[in-house]
């Protein structure tokens, strides 16, 4: 599995005491973070996905 598909992601949280305007900051970067993160595991789950069927194939032909 690629490293980049099995670490967490990296998400804000709110200080002790938090305001609105720091929920509402936190909101919005945590949106962020979630499709970051996601481009991140679904590029690596695609790149696995590539690299199984490139072996399978070389191993068709070499067989």
């Amino acid at each position: 599995m690629p490293e980049a598909a099995a670490r967490p992601c990296d998400l804000a949280v709110l200080p002790e005491g938090a305001t609105a305007a720091d929920l509402e900051a936190a909101y919005a970067r945590r949106g962020g973070q979630l499709v970051a993160c996601d481009a991140a595991r679904r590029l690596a789950v695609e790149t696995l996905a590539a690299e199984r069927a490139l072996i399978d194939a070389w191993a068709r032909t070499a067989a």
